[in-house]
């Protein structure tokens, strides 16, 4: 009989190696030593890394990892199950325990990517509980002088509220506005307070100053629209986190105007190229960002399971 239980400092190497186990054995080898690496620097978390063994043995017959972020999100692996054993029993089990301490661990959201096309993971998330959603589109553009005109984004005068930590409140209260009857994942959206996607975006440092900005008109006092800028694993790209309207407040070009000032921040970074993340669904942006240059990189279908007594955010 197999049992779930959570890796040991035995299980750890074995689990690893058959989480990346769809990559050849040299590079699999190269990343198993490079989490452990993680690990070791407490930049990759193993605290929801679960393997499935027989009673009696410690060999790992199948390895499943949720790693918790903050906002309470996590992001789900895909299991990773040894030849010969039963890929969608040991999987299911796996998801299974996952869920069960992921609800204990009080995370709203978890979420698994995987690619489109592999139909049997997809299967297999959806029977545990992870249903698909959506893609997540990949978008890019390159970023020049040219695309980052400052004469272009004085043509709605705005005023600029830079993000400070007196000011968290102010920004959270925003977010939870923008997310009001839009189109990106709206099942999340429902869940997460602005605290929440503050907090996830952050991952636990203050944004570098410049990269957080609230947007007014002249004379209002409330904020018509937020865009979040972030660094990436690359020097030369800056990502936008997080970019949103005030419902009253759309169709009126703001969006575009936060895509300059964007270009604009990152030229002056020293940035050559931007990136952001889209809900296949969100045509409005989609058409936004694909406008303004933005073109497609890569897409992962989204795996989404709420915990079943997430209390949706007050309208």
């Amino acid at each position: 009989m197999l049992q779930v239980l959570p890796a040991d400092p035995r299980t750890i190497t074995p689990a690893l190696s058959l989480l990346y186990g769809r990559w050849p054995d040299l590079e699999r080898n190269l990343r198993v030593q490079e989490a452990l690496q993680s690990v070791a620097s407490q930049k990759l978390d193993l605290e929801h890394l679960v393997v499935a063994c027989r009673q009696g043995s410690s060999a790992v017959l199948g390895a499943a990892l949720a790693v918790v972020r903050p906002g309470r999100e996590a992001i789900v692996w895909l299991p990773g199950v040894a030849a010969g054993e039963s890929t969608d029993g040991v999987a299911g089990l796996l998801l299974t325990e996952l869920a069960r301490r992921l609800d204990r661990a009080g995370v709203v959201c978890s979420v698994a990517f995987v690619d489109p096309h592999q139909s049997e993971d997809r299967k297999r998330l959806a029977f545990a509980g992870y249903p698909g959603i959506a893609d997540l589109c990949l978008m890019q553009t390159e970023v020049s002088s040219t695309t980052a005109a400052p004469s272009a984004f004085t043509r709605i005068p705005m005023e600029i509220i830079p993000w400070s930590e007196q000011r968290a409140g102010e920004f959270a209260r925003v977010i939870e506005q923008t997310q009001k009857e839009g189109s990106d994942c709206p099942e999340v959206g429902a869940f997460r307070t602005g605290d929440d996607v503050i907090a996830s975006h952050a991952s636990g440092a203050p944004p570098e100053p410049g990269l957080w900005q609230l947007y007014c008109r002249p004379g209002e006092t409330q904020p018509s629209a937020i865009l979040l800028l972030g660094a990436t694993g690359r020097s030369d790209e800056f990502e936008i986190q997080y970019l949103g309207v005030v419902p009253e407040a759309r169709r009126r070009g703001f969006a575009r105007q936060l895509l300059i000032h964007a270009r604009m921040v990152s030229l002056a970074r020293g940035k050559t190229r931007l990136n952001v993340a889209v809900e296949s669904r969100n045509l409005p942006a989609l058409s936004l960002y694909t406008a303004d240059g933005f073109h497609e990189t890569r897409r992962y279908a989204i795996h989404l399971r709420l915990h079943p007594d997430a209390v949706p955010v007050a309208s």
